[in-house]
C-alpha cells in the first residue's frame, strides 16, 4: 500500500509540476516578458493618421454603410485623469470628461467626423462600442449606436457621498444616428445591476445586446491581482433586453438582465462572428479567443455556449471578423483580427505615464478544417501575425479592422487597409498591409 501510495504522489507532482510549467511557460509568452518590439515596413503612402481620433478604444465596420464607427476622448491625457478600465479614479471632477465622442471614419477619405450628440450633456468616458441597422430604416440609411460611459458615480462624490459606493457609475449609451446627418440622436441611457465593469457590447437588435464586464474586483490590490492570475475566473457576460425604446424616467426603466456567459477570466472584446449566433469573446490577458454559439433560454434569454478557444501569442482585445470579399478556391484571406500590445509585461508601470512607447501586435487568425472531425463541424485556426508597430506610429493597440483592397487597384496583389487604434493612442492610422 506504501509503495502504491509513494508511486501516485509521484505521478500527482510530476502532473501538477507539468501543468504549473505549462501555465507558467504560457503566460511568460502572452506578457511578451522576452519579446522585443518589431515594427512593419511600410512604404510612402503607406500609413496615415487619422486625425482626432484621440483615444479609440473600439473600432467596427458597419458593412451596410461601409463605414468605421469609434467613440473617442476629446482631449489628450484623459485616460490619466479619469479611466475606470484602467484603474484610474484620479480626477473625477475635470471639467473635459464631458468631451467624450462618437466619430464615423470614411475607410475611402481616411477622414474621421465627430457627431454633434443631440439631448445629450455627458459626462461621456468612452470604451467599447456597437452598430447595428434601424430595422425600420433601408439597410444603410440609419443604424442604432450603443456605447459604454463610464460616470463618475454621484452617490461616491457628492456632498453626501458614501465612501463605500462604488466610484463609477458604468451605463450604457443608446443613441441614433442617419447615416451622412453629422448627428446622433440619444435615445437613453441603460444601467443595470448586473452591469458593473462593462467593457465591450455586441447587438442583436435595438432592444437586445451582450455586454462583457471586464473585472470582478473594480480596484486596488485584488484587481491587479485579477489581472494577472486567470485562476480569478469570475468575469462574465451579460445579456440586456429593453422592453421597449419609448422616452424613460430612469435609467433602469423597463431594462431586464441576465448572465449569459459566467466565470471565465478577463473577459473584454466582443465581435460579430461568421453567422448571426456566432460570437468571439476575448479573454484579454490570457491572449485567447472565445468562441461562442448563442441560443436562447427562457424569457428570451440569450446563452452563450463556447465551443473553441483560440490561442494568441499576446494579449488580444475587441475582435473583429475579416470576410474576404475577393475570395476564391485559391485563396481566401477570411479570419479573425485581433489585436494587443506586445510587452503587456510593461502595462502596469507605462499605463500612467502619457509620453511612452507602448509597441503593439496584429494578428489574424484563419479557420482551418480539423482533420476527420471537419465533418462534425470541428475547426482548427492557423494563427499570422499580419502588423506590427513599436509604438512610434500607435500606442499600443485595443482595436483592429481589416478592409479589402480590390485587386485590381494593386496590380492583382492581394491587399487591405488595416484600422488600429487604442485607448492610449493620440490617434487612430490606417496602413496598408499584403493579405
Amino acid at each position: 500500500m506504501a509503495a502504491r501510495a509513494s508511486i501516485t504522489a509521484v505521478l500527482l507532482a510530476v502532473l501538477l509540476g507539468y501543468v504549473y510549467n505549462s501555465y507558467v511557460q504560457r503566460a511568460l509568452v502572452v506578457m511578451g516578458a522576452f519579446r522585443q518590439p518589431g515594427s512593419t515596413e511600410l512604404a510612402p503612402g503607406e500609413f496615415v493618421v487619422i486625425d482626432g481620433t484621440t483615444h479609440c478604444e473600439d473600432l467596427h465596420h458597419h458593412e451596410s454603410t461601409g463605414l468605421i464607427f469609434t467613440a473617442c476622448e476629446g482631449f489628450q491625457g484623459a485616460r490619466l485623469k479619469w479611466f475606470p478600465p484602467i484603474d484610474h479614479f484620479f480626477e473625477p471632477s475635470h471639467p473635459e470628461l464631458v468631451k467624450g465622442n462618437l466619430q464615423v471614419i470614411d475607410p475611402k477619405t481616411l477622414k474621421a467626423q465627430v457627431l454633434e450628440l443631440e439631448g445629450f450633456s455627458g459626462p461621456f468616458v468612452t470604451h467599447g462600442i456597437d452598430v447595428i441597422d434601424d430595422p425600420k430604416k433601408p439597410k444603410g440609411e440609419a443604424v442604432y449606436i450603443f456605447a459604454v460611459n463610464h460616470r463618475p458615480n454621484p452617490k461616491h462624490y457628492g456632498e453626501n457621498g458614501d465612501a463605500n459606493a462604488p466610484q463609477c457609475y458604468s451605463v450604457i449609451e443608446l443613441f441614433h444616428h442617419v447615416v451622412g446627418s453629422g448627428k446622433a440622436r440619444h435615445v437613453r441611457t441603460i444601467w443595470h445591476p448586473l452591469i458593473t465593469t462593462p467593457n465591450d457590447i455586441f447587438a442583436m437588435s435595438p432592444t437586445s445586446f451582450l455586454v462583457t464586464n471586464d473585472h470582478y474586483f473594480r480596484t486596488g490590490l485584488p484587481r491587479m491581482m485579477e489581472d494577472v492570475l486567470s485562476l480569478i475566473a469570475r468575469t462574465n457576460t451579460v445579456h440586456v433586453q429593453l422592453q421597449d425604446l419609448e422616452p424613460v424616467k430612469s435609467d433602469d426603466a423597463g431594462v431586464h438582465a441576465s448572465v449569459a456567459l459566467d466565470k471565465l477570466h478577463n473577459l473584454n472584446g466582443l465581435g460579430h462572428g461568421r453567422t448571426e449566433d456566432e460570437v468571439f469573446v476575448t479573454g484579454c490577458s490570457d491572449g485567447v479567443i472565445h468562441v461562442g454559439k448563442i441560443s436562447e433560454g427562457k424569457d428570451a434569454e440569450k446563452i452563450i455556449s463556447v465551443s473553441k478557444t483560440i490561442e494568441f501569442s499576446s494579449p488580444v482585445d475587441n475582435p473583429t471578423y475579416f470576410k474576404d470579399p475577393y475570395a476564391n478556391k485559391t485563396f481566401d484571406a477570411s479570419g479573425v483580427v485581433g489585436s494587443g500590445p506586445t510587452r503587456a509585461i510593461d502595462w502596469f508601470s507605462n499605463k500612467g505615464l502619457e509620453d511612452v512607447l507602448d509597441p503593439s501586435m496584429v494578428w489574424m487568425a484563419s479557420p482551418r478544417s480539423k482533420g476527420e472531425g471537419a465533418a462534425k463541424g470541428e475547426e482548427d485556426w492557423d494563427l499570422k501575425l499580419i502588423f506590427q508597430d513599436d509604438g512610434q506610429r500607435v500606442r499600443t493597440s485595443s482595436a483592429s479592422v481589416l478592409l479589402a483592397i480590390d485587386p485590381k487597384e494593386e496590380q492583382g496583389r492581394r491587399r487591405a487597409w488595416l484600422f488600429v487604434s487604442s485607448y492610449q493612442a493620440n490617434n487612430a492610422i490606417a496602413v496598408k498591409i499584403d493579405l
